[in-house]
């Protein structure tokens, strides 16, 4: 595949073509044309054609199409489609070679043409003119001799008498109109006389058979003059009935500009074959860019004009209709010099090239860069964002740093498809439409994408709509402004601001590593911190403390391995300083620009982005971390690479990433201690209690701190460890503030809990277990006695009894552990009461034994009457308060009894009560459980001597808790990790022997809500 410059050969002087030299004035029809050369150069559009065959046919007289208007801006080909018409219409031999198939056109001879550009200003003025060359100028002497006189219908008619075609060629018109409005005549101007002139000239044609007038316009341009050739057009219709044909010489929008391009550029092309592989290798290019949505899919659709647009990309006529309105283009000619440009860029470059696009132009080439400056006037855009002479424009910057030239023909194409001048115009290209243009045979989407991210992350005047579109402007563009904060940003506050940063990405939480962050740190601040824990120094490479002041240092801190630093090996502050000005820029810019502020999605956006190129050039910077340990007996800093491996979907997290540098092998840190017990101990000893059994724990943190050779634990690890030393028997705390890592013998110990409550005997079943007495201890115990090592012996352990002490003691029969002390258990008296109703008549009860004391009144019931028989009481509601007493052991009751012929147990709403049960209330299903507990966390309520069971057998799991307080919330959460256990449908049953509400009126609502009945003599308050 051949690129551009094998496969076309340029036209001579195709490549210094000028606007000046192409201008070809009207009076080139009446002197020598070579109508021949002339049409060898000239591609006749669709505007041509129709011209010409209207034009023609008017001419033989075989049309009713008078007047033609050429409506076009600057240099859009109007005087050009008039030489054309004039050439053709004086020159039969040249009409039957260049358009013999045209209707009429040889159904006249010579035409009479005069032609007037209307940037002349004859003192006979245009009707004169026009009456010199059609050789009548005495007809219309007196229409100029004696001042402005407008020729008047019949006058024109004269003028225009004869068999000969007459064609009459007006070019350029509205500064002729424009400029006589100026002109002031009686009570208006002369503009009126030549507007009048020019619609008498209209209707005069209009009623003759072979007279044509062309007429040109000159949109956006010119205003008052072209609305005074329009009102004479529009009086000239009202008149005759007729319109004017209006014309569009060349539709720049349209493949007819390429023709135009490659008749007047290039001297030859390819054939139609090589063409068709250019464009099938672009069609696989655009093809895979949007398979992988580089590119819209309609992109594709592209390829199928190539063979109709080369050498030019199909993409350049939409990016030059963008601009083709500005009132200084001139759309033809002025198109034509700036694609000799393009082609100068083009032919003098290395690049291979195989389709001409807008990102070819060269700017290094002064006159491609004034050339685009003028359309634009964009010289300073161009020299801050795009070309510089001292390679410093931001395009250049980003090319020489990565090695290639993609900013730079990103910047050109969107620089080209901003050099529209209009007000509303549309301007700039979107992502999609920029990488559909600059996708070719050696270069992907990729390859520009990321340039393009990196000239809009620096340039200054590179703007974005909301639609997406991406344009230069005058207007300097945020990235500008926060350029200016960020060059005037003061240094205390830009280390100010990098020290915050640091600190705030290596923030320690888990405290695993180091206890505190020192960033850019000064030696004697670090020195104060690291007497007290560990620390991470954050030191620059080639900063005010760099890692070799850093290495003296160490060698004279006391606490050695507390020191942990975090470097590396590049020569990077100023890059991190860079960075750090931006961040400042943007929070300063956080201030001042509102949420409703057009630029602010911008902000946010830069924000983002300064502050992830800030974390970026931190994590390049400081790559290293040293750490203590020793070489051949000398403490020294060891390094290693920080590890920068972390999830993309989760935060940075400076801290985490030091951790688990220093937890790979070669290991510093150990994080679990439990796991790696036996190594940490062994460690421990070595290092900290050396030939000491007994060192102080004061003295053991502080070698901690200062033995470079000892594993670093987390924060208050070593307390685990010795905890976990303890607990496995291998050290003891002394308690006297010293640990051992030689403990004396344990002694004994018995422990003792209730497996079942009080029975009505008084029966209690304990539960024994023991501590320090071997895998096959033996107990003593003794009722109501003391216990040795002849008392008798548990046969396992559980114990019935009903004594009111019991004593057990546990000895270890290895003798490895010493005898303890025996352990004491003290049953409880239990008051109960039966209740005659007929009888009306009171039995109390004491278990296990003891003796009973009442009263009937209200009185201290210690001092009351002796119990020996049922008591009898009235009708009347009555409280008996009872004591009861056994050897040292004492309890208290008070029992409420309702009136004669009354159920109702009676309770005191507005006081405390507790509700007991011999016989446990039980909550017998899993929503009945759950109702009562949730009721039992909204009113406050404990429980006492619980019971939970979930399952049922072999899957079962029974939970007792003794004589203590337990709240709802416990239990439910006791619950809930019983269950993880079982599946979730596994049924669940509670009970319980006592229940305490803060008041009486909550243990009715809980008693009734739950279906549990409460019984005469269970409430007391």
């Amino acid at each position: 595949m051949k690129t551009i410059r094998s496969a076309c050969q340029l036209q001579p002087n195709a490549l210094e073509i000028n606007v000046g030299d192409q201008i070809e004035q009207l009076d080139q029809i009446i002197n020598d044309t070579n109508g021949q050369e002339y049409y060898k150069k000239t591609f006749i559009t669709d505007g041509m054609k129709t011209l010409l065959s209207k034009g023609m046919a008017r001419l033989a007289g075989k049309s009713n199409d008078t007047v033609f208007h050429l409506k076009q801006a600057m240099g859009g080909g109007k005087t050009h489609l008039m030489v054309g018409f004039g050439l053709l219409a004086k020159d039969s031999a040249l009409r039957e070679a260049q358009t013999g198939s045209i209707p009429y056109q040889s159904d006249f001879g010579s035409a009479k043409i005069a032609a007037f550009n209307g940037r002349n200003n004859p003192d006979t003025y245009f009707w004169g003119e026009i009456a010199r060359q059609l050789g009548k100028e005495s007809l219309f002497k007196e229409y100029w001799e004696s001042g402005a006189k407008a020729p008047d219908e019949k006058a024109w008619v004269t003028l225009f008498d004869g068999e000969e075609p007459v064609l009459i060629l007006l070019d350029e018109m509205p500064p002729y109109f424009h400029y006589y409005s100026t002109q002031v005549l009686g009570h208006g101007t002369i503009a009126d006389v030549i507007t009048r002139a020019f619609s008498n000239m209209l209707t005069a044609a209009q009623k003759k058979k072979n007279v044509a007038i062309v007429v040109s316009d000159l949109e956006a341009a010119y205003d008052t003059g072209g609305k005074l050739i329009q009102r004479a057009l529009d009086d000239a219709t009202q008149e005759l009935g007729r319109a004017e044909i209006s014309i569009t010489p060349v539709n720049l929008e349209s493949n007819e500009i390429y023709e135009i391009l490659r008749k007047r550029l290039f001297l030859s092309l390819p054939d139609n074959s090589e063409i068709a592989d250019v464009a099938s290798v672009y069609a696989a290019r655009l093809a895979e860019a949007a398979k992988a949505k580089t590119v819209e899919r309609s992109a594709e659709a592209l390829a199928n004009d190539i063979e109709s647009t080369y050498p030019f990309h199909p993409s350049f006529k939409s990016i030059v209709a963008l601009f083709k309105e500005n009132e200084k283009f001139k759309q033809t000619r002025g198109l034509m010099e700036l694609v000799s440009r393009l082609l100068k860029s083009v032919w003098e470059d290395k690049e291979d090239v195989y389709l001409i696009g807008a990102q070819h132009f060269d700017l290094s080439i002064s006159e491609v860069r004034e050339k685009l400056a003028e359309i634009s006037e964009m010289r300073d855009v161009i020299a801050r964002d795009l070309w510089d002479s001292t390679d410093s424009a931001h395009a250049q910057i980003i090319d020489i740093d990565s090695g290639n030239h993609y900013a730079k023909q990103v910047g050109t194409l969107l620089l080209t498809a901003s050099l529209s001048t209009a007000v509303h115009s549309v301007r700039g290209l979107t992502e999609s439409e920029m990488l559909e243009c600059l996708i070719d045979p050696n270069h992907q989407g990729s390859d520009y994408r990321n340039a393009f991210t990196e000239l809009q992350k620096a340039a200054w005047y590179l703007h974005q709509t909301q639609e997406g579109r991406t344009y230069f402007s005058h207007q300097e563009n945020l990235t500008k402004k926060l350029q200016g904060y960020a060059d005037k940003a003061p240094q205390n506050k830009v280390d100010e601001l990098i020290r915050l940063r640091l600190q705030e990405m290596y923030k320690p939480v888990t405290r695993e590593a180091y206890e505190k962050v020192l960033p850019l740190p000064e030696m004697d601040e670090a020195d104060a911190v690291l007497k007290t824990g560990r620390a991470l120094l954050i030191i620059s490479p080639d900063g005010k403390t760099p890692p070799g002041v850093v290495t003296n240092f160490f060698k004279g801190v006391v606490n050695k391995n507390n020191v942990l630093v975090l470097t590396g090996d590049k020569s990077s502050i100023a890059s991190i300083e860079k960075a750090a000005k931006h961040v400042y820029a943007v929070t300063k810019a956080d201030h001042e620009i509102a949420a409703s502020h057009p630029q602010r999605k911008e902000l946010d956006e830069k924000k983002a982005q300064y502050e992830q190129d800030f974390q970026t050039t931190v994590l390049s910077v400081f790559d290293k971390l040293l750490f203590p340990g020793s070489n051949r007996g000398e403490d020294v800093l060891r390094s290693k690479a920080l590890d920068s491996t972390y999830p993309s979907n989760e935060p940075f997290n400076g801290e985490r990433q030091v951790v688990k540098t220093l937890a790979a092998d070669p290991i510093k840190l150990y994080t679990q201690i439990a796991e790696n017990f036996d190594a940490l101990r062994a460690r421990s000893e070595s290092l900290l209690f050396g030939a000491q059994d007994e060192v102080r724990k004061t003295d053991l943190l502080d070698k901690m701190k200062q033995k470079t050779q000892m594993p670093w634990l987390p924060s208050r690890g070593f307390d685990q460890l010795a905890i976990e030393a303890c607990q496995r028997g291998v050290w003891e705390d002394l308690g006297n503030g010293y640990i051992t890592k030689n403990p004396k013998p344990k002694k004994t110990e018995v422990l003792i809990s209730e497996d079942s409550g009080s029975d009505d005997s008084g029966t209690v079943r304990l539960k024994i277990d023991v501590v320090n007495a071997g895998n096959s201890p033996r107990i003593h115990y003794s009722e109501d006695a003391e216990v040795s090592e002849k008392s008798p012996v548990l046969s396992d352990n559980m114990l019935a009894t009903n004594a009111l002490r019991v004593q057990f003691l546990a000895v270890d029969p290895t003798g490895k552990n010493l005898t303890g002390t025996p352990a004491t258990w003290t049953n409880h008296l239990t008051v109960r009461n039966r209740f005659d109703e007929v009888a009306r008549t009171i039995e109390l009860f004491v278990a296990p034994k003891g003796s009973i004391k009442y009263t009937l009144d209200g009185s201290e019931p210690r001092n009351g009457t002796e119990y020996t028989r049922p008591i009898q009481i009235y009708d009347q509601e009555i409280t008996v308060h009872v004591f009861a007493e056994c050897d040292g052991l004492e309890k208290k009751n008070s029992f409420t009894f309702s009136k004669s012929g009354s159920k109702e147990v009676h309770i005191v709403k507005e006081t405390p009560a507790t509700w007991y049960s011999a016989s446990p209330k039980r909550l017998d299903s899993s929503s009945k459980t759950y109702k009562g507990l949730k009721m039992a966390k909204e009113k406050n309520i404990e429980f006492e001597q619980v019971t939970l069971m979930v399952g049922s057998s072999p899957q079962v799991i029974h939970l007792s808790l003794g004589e203590m307080k337990i709240d709802a919330a416990f239990l439910e959460t006791e619950l809930a990790h019983l269950q993880t256990l079982l599946s979730p449908d596994a049924p669940v049953v509670m009970s319980f022997k006592k229940a305490y509400t803060p008041t009486g009126f909550d243990l009715e609502q809980f008693a009734r809500q739950l279906g549990i009945e409460i019984a005469q003599g269970e409430v007391e308050q």
